[in-house]
């Protein structure tokens, strides 16, 4: 089964075990994984049931059901004892945030979570070291014109973060990718081409030479 270059970059990231897939959607990615024995066991979580119904279709259609279980949950609020990993993936990261929240005892026996958030990065990276976790790895993936930044926690000390570390991640700043830069750089161009505009407010010319300033450093 062919992936996508963002679910390529999470596969890529889940290491051996029984993992769950919370949002799981087409169930493509914990498919591939179960296929390719990568994971031991998988659950495959989706809270609607059209989306619920394709899924549990997909996996019946790929052979999976050995290995992939399909659930019909909210969330992580029936996760099941023996998961050591969860994925979630296509979702705000307020929204994810809000997850692992709600219920927080469910991750006791979690070592690893990867997430694939479409907003609120920085604040994701800030509240998942708080719980409990430390950023191991993170990747950034362009596909159809859109960036696409995934981050693996696992569990550990409580992780200090400084301020370039939660707006651009630890690891993608040190490891300065050439996505990573084509990233920023677009958003240079970007910011340059709002401040053409004559009318700006000044605290926006302010915030944005500000955006501007940090991108640089961190470039």
């Amino acid at each position: 089964m062919k992936l996508s270059k963002r679910l390529q970059a999470i596969y890529d990231m889940v290491p051996c075990g029984v993992l769950a897939d919370v949002g799981s959607d087409h169930g493509k990615l914990i498919i591939s994984l179960f296929q390719n024995g990568v994971i031991s066991k998988g659950y495959a979580i989706e809270n609607k049931k059209g989306p619920f119904d394709r899924l549990k279709k997909a996996i019946e259609e790929n052979n999976a059901s050995e290995g992939v279980v399909p659930m019909l949950s909210d969330g992580i609020s029936e996760l099941p004892s023996d998961v050591e990993t969860v994925v979630i993936a296509g979702m705000g990261g307020f929204n994810v945030i809000d997850i692992l929240k709600k219920n927080p005892g469910k991750l006791k026996n979690v070592r690893t979570i990867i997430v694939d958030a479409h907003n609120a990065i920085p604040e994701l990276r800030k509240q998942v070291t708080k719980m409990g976790f430390v950023i191991a790895d993170e990747d950034i993936v362009y596909e159809s014109g859109v960036y696409y930044e995934i981050i693996k926690f696992i569990s550990g000390e409580a992780m200090y973060l400084d301020d370039p570390d939660i707006e651009f991640g630890p690891v993608l700043r040190s490891e300065k990718s050439m996505t990573f830069k084509s990233k920023y750089i677009s958003r240079i161009k970007e910011i340059d081409k709002l401040l053409e505009n004559k009318d700006i407010p000044d605290g926006k010319i302010k915030k944005l030479n500000s955006e501007k300033e940090r991108i640089n450093d961190v470039l």
